[in-house]
């Protein structure tokens, strides 16, 4: 019983992973730093103005991590909401929390995750 919970628990946690703005998150990130070093690698702009354009760099690519850190932030909170409940209720002689904390339980999450992620791509198409 507890591995289908797993099970359940690794699919709920695909599915939120692909409806958060992560990608986009990371992509804005990535940008923000080929643009600053883009800027830091040029000979034909002066130190100067080096200086005023990677602060503005900087706040924004501090902007994105925060983001990023919000969005990780949402994701764990809404994958261990039902771990939580099923924990709360006793649905189950072990907790899942801790079969979930074992190296059996994260080889099964990760597994069961990846498995469901491909086949989720090949329906998709």
């Amino acid at each position: 019983m507890e591995y289908l919970i797993i099970a359940a628990v690794s699919i709920w946690a695909v599915e939120i992973f692909l409806k958060l703005p992560v990608r986009e998150s990371v992509n804005d990130l990535w940008r923000v730093s080929q643009k600053a070093l883009h800027t830091v690698s040029s000979p034909h702009i002066s130190d100067h103005w080096k200086e005023k354009v990677m602060l503005v760099y900087a706040k924004k690519s501090f902007a994105s991590t925060l983001k990023l850190a919000g969005l990780i932030l949402v994701f764990v909170v809404l994958v261990l909401i039902p771990v939580f409940v099923v924990d709360y209720f006793k649905l189950t002689d072990q907790s899942v929390f801790l079969q979930l904390s074992t190296a059996k339980g994260l080889i099964v999450s990760t597994i069961v995750a990846m498995c469901y992620f491909w086949i989720r791509g090949r329906l998709a198409k």
